[in-house]
Protein backbone atom coordinates (compact mmCIF):
# COMPACT_ATOMS: atom_id res chain seq x y z
CA UNK A 1 0.00 0.00 0.00
CA UNK A 2 1.49 3.35 -1.11
CA UNK A 3 5.12 3.02 0.12
CA UNK A 4 6.38 6.48 -0.95
CA UNK A 5 3.90 9.12 0.29
CA UNK A 6 5.23 12.13 2.16
CA UNK A 7 1.82 13.43 3.18
CA UNK A 8 -1.15 11.42 4.43
CA UNK A 9 -4.36 13.25 5.30
CA UNK A 10 -7.41 11.19 6.15
CA UNK A 11 -8.76 13.71 8.64
CA UNK A 12 -12.43 14.43 9.31
CA UNK A 13 -13.81 11.09 8.17
CA UNK A 14 -15.70 8.30 9.87
CA UNK A 15 -12.79 5.90 10.34
CA UNK A 16 -12.95 3.95 13.58
CA UNK A 17 -11.19 1.19 15.49
CA UNK A 18 -7.53 0.88 16.44
CA UNK A 19 -4.98 2.86 14.48
CA UNK A 20 -3.78 0.37 11.85
CA UNK A 21 -0.16 -0.59 12.49
CA UNK A 22 0.33 -1.71 8.88
CA UNK A 23 -0.39 1.84 7.79
CA UNK A 24 2.77 3.08 9.49
CA UNK A 25 4.94 0.06 8.62
CA UNK A 26 4.62 0.57 4.85
CA UNK A 27 5.55 4.26 4.55
CA UNK A 28 9.15 3.83 3.39
CA UNK A 29 9.59 7.49 2.38
CA UNK A 30 8.84 8.54 5.95
CA UNK A 31 11.41 6.19 7.45
CA UNK A 32 14.53 7.87 6.16
CA UNK A 33 15.88 11.36 5.90
CA UNK A 34 17.82 12.06 2.72
CA UNK A 35 20.61 14.36 3.88
CA UNK A 36 21.19 15.53 0.29
CA UNK A 37 17.66 16.92 0.08
CA UNK A 38 17.58 18.78 3.41
CA UNK A 39 19.05 21.90 1.85
CA UNK A 40 16.35 23.74 -0.12
CA UNK A 41 17.02 24.69 -3.69
CA UNK A 42 15.47 27.92 -4.83
CA UNK A 43 15.83 27.45 -8.57
CA UNK A 44 12.95 25.82 -10.37
CA UNK A 45 9.96 23.96 -9.02
CA UNK A 46 11.53 20.57 -8.38
CA UNK A 47 11.39 20.86 -4.59
CA UNK A 48 8.22 22.94 -4.34
CA UNK A 49 4.53 22.56 -5.05
CA UNK A 50 2.65 25.64 -6.16
CA UNK A 51 0.11 25.68 -3.35
CA UNK A 52 -1.77 23.56 -0.88
CA UNK A 53 -4.87 24.22 1.18
CA UNK A 54 -4.67 23.10 4.79
CA UNK A 55 -7.86 22.70 6.80
CA UNK A 56 -7.79 22.03 10.50
CA UNK A 57 -10.25 22.58 13.30
CA UNK A 58 -12.65 24.47 11.05
CA UNK A 59 -10.06 26.84 9.59
CA UNK A 60 -8.69 26.73 6.05
CA UNK A 61 -5.50 28.33 4.86
CA UNK A 62 -3.84 28.29 1.46
CA UNK A 63 -0.09 28.06 1.61
CA UNK A 64 1.87 28.93 -1.49
CA UNK A 65 5.23 27.44 -2.51
CA UNK A 66 5.30 24.62 0.03
CA UNK A 67 8.50 22.68 0.44
CA UNK A 68 7.51 19.15 -0.66
CA UNK A 69 10.02 17.34 1.50
CA UNK A 70 7.78 17.71 4.53
CA UNK A 71 6.39 14.41 5.68
CA UNK A 72 3.00 14.75 7.30
CA UNK A 73 0.44 12.38 8.80
CA UNK A 74 -2.98 13.83 9.63
CA UNK A 75 -5.42 11.29 11.07
CA UNK A 76 -7.38 13.86 13.07
CA UNK A 77 -11.14 14.07 13.61
CA UNK A 78 -11.98 10.40 13.19
CA UNK A 79 -13.02 7.75 15.69
CA UNK A 80 -9.74 5.89 16.12
CA UNK A 81 -9.39 4.02 19.42
CA UNK A 82 -6.70 2.14 21.27
CA UNK A 83 -3.17 3.34 21.84
CA UNK A 84 -0.71 5.25 19.68
CA UNK A 85 1.21 2.51 17.80
CA UNK A 86 4.86 2.22 18.80
CA UNK A 87 5.75 1.47 15.17
CA UNK A 88 5.41 5.21 14.48
CA UNK A 89 8.91 5.63 15.96
CA UNK A 90 10.31 4.17 12.72
CA UNK A 91 9.00 7.09 10.66
CA UNK A 92 12.03 9.20 11.47
CA UNK A 93 11.51 11.82 8.76
CA UNK A 94 8.08 12.89 10.02
CA UNK A 95 7.74 16.65 10.41
CA UNK A 96 4.05 16.91 11.35
CA UNK A 97 1.82 14.39 13.14
CA UNK A 98 -1.80 15.24 13.90
CA UNK A 99 -3.93 12.52 15.49
CA UNK A 100 -6.13 14.90 17.48
CA UNK A 101 -9.90 14.57 17.97
CA UNK A 102 -10.05 10.77 18.23
CA UNK A 103 -10.58 8.38 21.14
CA UNK A 104 -6.99 7.25 21.69
CA UNK A 105 -6.18 5.98 25.19
CA UNK A 106 -3.12 5.09 27.20
CA UNK A 107 0.22 6.84 27.53
CA UNK A 108 2.06 8.95 24.99
CA UNK A 109 4.86 6.64 23.79
CA UNK A 110 8.35 7.82 24.72
CA UNK A 111 9.39 6.58 21.27
CA UNK A 112 7.89 9.76 19.79
CA UNK A 113 10.99 11.46 21.18
CA UNK A 114 13.09 9.61 18.60
CA UNK A 115 11.38 11.49 15.76
CA UNK A 116 14.23 13.94 15.33
CA UNK A 117 12.63 15.88 12.44
CA UNK A 118 9.27 16.34 14.22
CA UNK A 119 8.21 19.99 14.44
CA UNK A 120 4.50 19.67 15.20
CA UNK A 121 2.69 17.02 17.24
CA UNK A 122 -1.03 17.41 17.94
CA UNK A 123 -2.54 14.78 20.24
CA UNK A 124 -5.30 17.01 21.62
CA UNK A 125 -8.87 15.88 22.28
CA UNK A 126 -8.10 12.23 22.99
CA UNK A 127 -8.28 10.19 26.19
CA UNK A 128 -4.53 9.99 26.80
CA UNK A 129 -3.24 9.74 30.36
CA UNK A 130 -0.06 9.59 32.38
CA UNK A 131 2.96 11.84 32.13
CA UNK A 132 4.11 13.72 29.06
CA UNK A 133 7.45 12.18 28.01
CA UNK A 134 10.51 14.40 28.46
CA UNK A 135 12.09 13.47 25.14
Amino acid sequence: MFPQPRMIDISSNGFYGDLPTYLFENFQAMKKVDENMKTPRYIGDYYYKDSITISSKGLSMELVRIFILYTIIDLSSNRFEGSIPSVIRGLTSLVVVNISHNSLEGHIPTSLGSLSELQSLDLSFNKLSGEIPRQ
